[in-house]
């Protein structure tokens, strides 16, 4: 009788491990997890990218059961990605930087808010070596080529505003629409390119443009006084991270997020473990990406060196308050540009951060809380050896936005594009 009532119980023990730890038994859930991504997205993309090819997310997932078999998706930018996320082809994305992601969240696209992807994203105005035009204020009247309704756009419309008080038309400013890879070669007919990573790199090294000023301040060849921080930006609602803020964002599709919560927390975690890798080693970072972008090992240390993650300037791919603060900032923009009748707000944007709170607050855990909280608030800081300082602001994370008053409104500040 005894050895009977032993017997159920390890029975009973042996349902229970089954149940809370499938992989004792070699029982694992196959899930197909359809990925995608923006090769051209600068730093961002190679950690991306050996995420995918290091097959960290198989290896995080197998930690909550599960075999997955990505599929990975390469979009050129962030509308055809919106548009897939909206179709319901994609279940997590990434790269996506402010500008579209405003488009998304106004769209009302099932998808919500699960972590970040890349920060310090340098745009920069470029101008033709030897170019009579070598300081900020010569802009004033002449032509730009860049890609309309673009992070570039908003970042000459914020160095515009602070060097000069005025917005672009009337500063008599001319707008020129065309692609980044041929406003890089600047081309007959515009002064100015208004461009981001990594091309602003591959020109000068080609011979076709000089930096004028970049999204921090830093000026560059085409500029009178090469390689200072010039003192508008002091003026920025951003300082002291540049003229303004942008990020590249994660999400995931409302209903794989429902079904899937330890999935998207092994995604995270993967995309944590590729940042480390990155930091510690470039090689492979460069050997992967430049599959993709076939350019010169130069250009490819400078895109690192001025990303905030492959940098090793931020390792925290946590929503923090000033995350949230761009997505804000940047609607104000599109708001000023007529495309939307009313900015973003934090009403707005609550329950789509909320929503991938407990994953990342799950990530986060599981690496050892680390970052601390007090950390992430301070924001952070490092310098690289071909950019130099980098700083992105940071603030408290998404998890304890019920926990402090104000969370994310307290860091708020005006200017220049808010039309009341």
């Amino acid at each position: 009788m005894r050895n009977k009532a032993m017997m159920f119980v390890f029975f009973i023990y042996l349902v229970l491990a089954f149940i809370f730890n499938p992989l004792a038994f070699g029982a694992l859930k196959e899930v197909k997890v359809r990925v995608s991504w923006e090769p051209v997205a600068g730093g961002a993309a190679a950690v991306g990218a050996i995420a995918l090819n290091e097959k960290l997310f198989e290896k995080y997932a197998e930690k909550f059961g599960y075999k997955v078999i990505p599929e990975s998706l390469e979009f050129p930018g962030g509308p055809p990605q919106n548009e897939a996320m909206a179709a319901g082809q994609v279940d997590i994305d990434m790269h996506m930087s402010s500008m579209p992601i405003v488009a998304r969240i106004f769209a009302g696209i099932k998808c919500t808010l699960v972590g970040m992807s890349g920060s310090h994203i340098s745009n920069a105005l470029m101008v033709r070596p030897g170019s009579p035009i070598n300081d900020v204020s010569q802009i004033a009247g002449k032509t730009v080529g860049l890609v309309l309704g673009s992070s570039s756009h908003y970042l000459l419309a914020s160095i515009v505003y602070y060097h000069m008080g005025k917005s672009i038309p009337d500063a008599g400013i001319k707008l020129v629409g065309m692609g980044v890879a041929e406003a890089m070669k600047m081309p007959k007919g515009i002064d100015v390119a208004a461009i981001w990573v990594p091309h602003r790199f591959i020109g000068p090294l080609n011979g076709l443009c000089e930096l004028l000023v970049d999204g921090d301040g830093y000026t560059g060849k085409g500029h009178k006084t090469p390689g200072v921080r010039l003192p508008e930006v002091k003026k920025s609602w951003a300082y002291p991270e540049g003229y303004n803020t942008d990020r590249l964002y994660l999400w995931a599709a409302d209903k794989f997020l429902k079904e899937y919560p330890d999935l998207v927390t092994a995604w995270l975690l993967a995309y944590w473990e590729a940042q480390d890798i990155i930091v510690g080693n470039r090689e492979k970072g460069f050997n992967l990406i430049n599959k993709w972008w076939k350019t010169d090992r130069e250009v490819v240390e400078h895109v690192f060196d001025c990303y905030a993650e492959p940098a090793g300037v931020r390792n925290c791919p946590i929503i923090l308050e000033w995350d949230v603060l761009t997505a804000i900032k940047t609607s104000e923009f599109v708001n000023h540009l007529k495309l939307r009748e009313k900015p973003l707000t934090w009403d707005q944007l609550k329950p789509l951060v909320i929503g991938g709170a407990d994953v990342q607050k799950k990530a986060w855990e599981m690496r050892g809380k680390k970052p601390s909280i007090d950390d992430m608030i301070k924001g952070f800081q490092g310098k690289s050896k071909r950019y130099g300082e980098i700083i992105v602001n940071g603030g408290a994370p998404c998890w304890m936005w019920g926990e402090i008053p104000d969370w994310g409104k307290r860091i708020y500040r005006t200017g220049p594009f808010k039309i009341e």
